[in-house]
């Protein structure tokens, strides 16, 4: 995962990127420069009040914050035709950056105060009604962190999660593990908003749904433990895999003892 230029040139490349994210430059200029910023989410979340870099400040971020908006929802005629056909891969990516940086409060309390809660929801019927997409679950996790911080949703997301497939996405996320790009935040997503789930389906699905979706989990995990030193390797880090096999590991050690518990 790439890191936001050198502790020297750090804050002069953060500033360079809020410019290349301005409303005036072409949507692909606006794309590169989001894309940078992705690259660099993990290392983006570390940095609050209490671990702030030298040379990058609360207003520094709050800049970068409102920029990052202004690159996803500022559209221009250049969006559409044969040149905006990045648009999907746009809004994936910027998914799963809200969805990495919404693991601090700080920055979740930032994002919400910017408007990108509202931009959020304004992308559910298109993440729903597509084919099953890894980011689909991390906009759910982004709504249930938002919703932990004492903030008011509209109520028609709250039976959202219930439009997630969740047996086939799990299809899918084992199609993914095995390829060459693995959607790791997705799986973590996918293994919360399972769980949120499991309760509200206890009492609406037959017991045999539960079966199958353990062996599925089982599949996803058992693709992603083949590929891992591929993927280390790739540049994906060990602390990354290591957490998405451990949450599928417990997900699906807890889904056995729920079928268990039925056949006794």
């Amino acid at each position: 995962m790439r890191r936001l230029g050198s502790p020297d040139k750090r804050p002069s490349y953060i500033n360079s990127l809020i410019r290349c994210m301005h409303s005036t430059k072409s949507p692909r200029v606006r794309h590169t420069a989001l894309r940078a910023v992705f690259e660099a989410r993990e290392e983006l979340a570390s940095m609050t009040n209490a671990s702030m870099p030298q040379g990058v400040d609360a207003l520094l971020l709050d800049r970068l914050s409102s920029a990052l908006l202004t690159a996803v929802r500022h559209h221009t005629i250049h969006d559409t035709g044969p040149g905006g056909s990045f648009r999907k891969e746009r809004d994936s990516c910027y998914i799963r950056l809200i969805y990495a940086l919404t693991k601090k409060d700080e920055w979740c309390r930032r994002l919400i105060y910017d408007g990108h809660l509202e931009w959020c929801i304004s992308l559910v019927d298109g993440v729903c009604g597509d084919d099953y997409s890894p980011v689909r679950s991390c906009l759910f996790v982004i709504f249930e962190r938002v919703k932990s911080l004492g903030n008011n949703l509209p109520c028609n997301l709250a039976n959202e999660r219930q439009r997630l497939p969740i047996a086939h996405a799990w299809d899918d996320t084992a199609q993914y593990a095995s390829r060459d790009d693995p959607y790791v935040d997705g799986i973590l997503a996918l293994v919360t908003v399972t769980r949120l789930n499991l309760t509200a389906l206890r009492d609406s699905v037959p017991r045999e749904w539960f079966a199958d979706l353990a062996v599925k989990v089982h599949r996803a995990l058992a693709k992603l433990q083949q590929k891992q030193t591929f993927h280390v390797n790739a540049g994906i880090a060990q602390a990354e895999i290591d957490a998405a096999i451990s949450s599928m590991k417990d997900l699906h050690t807890d889904l056995g003892h729920m079928v268990e518990e039925w056949n006794t």
